[in-house]
């Protein structure tokens, strides 16, 4: 088994750790969502570990060195490809939920605090997504990008996460209109044959 330098050693672990814990937990995030794994973090991923291979392989501490630089970057540039998907990927979750409950009044859910808090949060998604997208434009900056679309998917989480945590009383608030769109439909019928047997009475007699 190859033995690194204790600063070599911390940096490989970190990587590993990154991969692990970050990324992976990204990934699951995405094929649940999408159902898809998108092949810009799997080449991220395949150069990441290409470059640890390098390190493996190689005696000279500035090779070493200079691909553990490499494998950070990809890394990074992983974790920022899974911020961008998964701030698409909540914004069509965010879509269909707004297709399938269009018709529900959601000003009656939690007391009405739930709608103004929603609105909220995605207005604050969509914003820091616009800006990320316009640092995306403007800015040659690793780290500035990396932190934009971060901002922009913890926004996007909170919007995703509000209408998960909310679902049951949605879904209740749901079935009550619906109830009342049968009630109130019933009622119009009834009263439509009771107008009609009214007026077939008033004839006969």
């Amino acid at each position: 088994m190859k033995v690194y330098k204790e600063c070599y050693e911390d940096r490989i672990n970190e990587i590993h750790h990154k991969y692990i814990n970050v990324i992976s937990p990204f990934i699951m995030q995405l094929e649940v969502l999408d159902g898809e794994y998108p092949v810009e973090i799997i080449n991220e991923i395949r150069a990441v570990f290409g470059h640890l291979s390098k390190c493996h392989l190689s005696d000279d501490d500035s090779k070493i060195d200079r691909n553990l630089s490499k494998a950070d970057g990809h890394i990074k540039r992983a974790i920022l490809d899974c911020y961008k998907y998964l701030c698409l990927a909540y914004e069509d979750k965010y879509g269909q939920f707004d297709k399938n409950y269009k018709d529900v009044d959601l000003s009656e859910v939690d007391n009405g605090e739930f709608l103004p808090l929603l609105c909220k949060n995605r207005k604050t998604a969509l914003g820091k997504l616009f800006k990320a997208k316009q640092l995306e434009l403007s800015s040659s900056d690793e780290d500035v990008l990396y932190n934009g679309f971060e901002d922009a998917y913890n926004a996007y989480a909170d919007v995703y996460n509000l209408i998960n945590d909310s679902y049951e009383k949605i879904e209740r608030v749901k079935r009550k209109a619906k109830i009342r769109n049968v009630k109130a439909k019933v009622g119009f019928w009834v009263g439509i044959a009771i107008g009609i047997a009214g007026i077939i009475i008033a004839i006969i007699k």
